[in-house]
């Protein structure tokens, strides 16, 4: 609603999105966090993780789909618990201005690509 309301002279129609059920949101999550056809002991518990890491994702798709491609390269369980357990799911909406599952993805990006993000916030807003 806050970007429609921007457009100069009000031109674009609001269109309201409902949150994804936590079924759909995990289709998600899954279809990112998981390489086709791949099999591990392991996979179950992910899964399981998983499916908690996505309650925890508000029906968000783009929570989901961050998170579910971040863990797709880690691979234990350790880091999945990790990203599970992480106090930013706690912060009060007052506290953190960006959606928590972005900010664990951020937390987790290799040096070089945080980097990139810090260069490209030098720059002002609309620039």
């Amino acid at each position: 609603e806050n970007v429609a309301t921007a457009v100069p002279f009000h031109t674009v129609e609001v269109y309201n999105l409902n949150k994804l059920s936590n079924e759909d949101c995990w289709l998600v999550f899954a279809n990112h966090a998981f390489p086709p056809s791949e099999a591990s002991e392991t996979k179950e518990t992910l899964e399981k993780i998983g499916k908690e890491i996505v309650k925890k994702c508000n029906g968000l798709p783009l929570a989901a789909r961050s998170l579910g491609g971040m863990l797709r390269r880690k691979q234990t369980i350790r880091d999945w618990n990790n990203v599970l357990q992480s106090d930013i799911w706690e912060l009060p909406e007052s506290q953190c201005k960006i959606i928590p599952a972005l900010g664990i993805s951020y937390n987790h990006l290799p040096p070089h690509l945080k980097r990139c993000f810090v260069y490209c916030s030098l720059y002002p807003k609309d620039y």
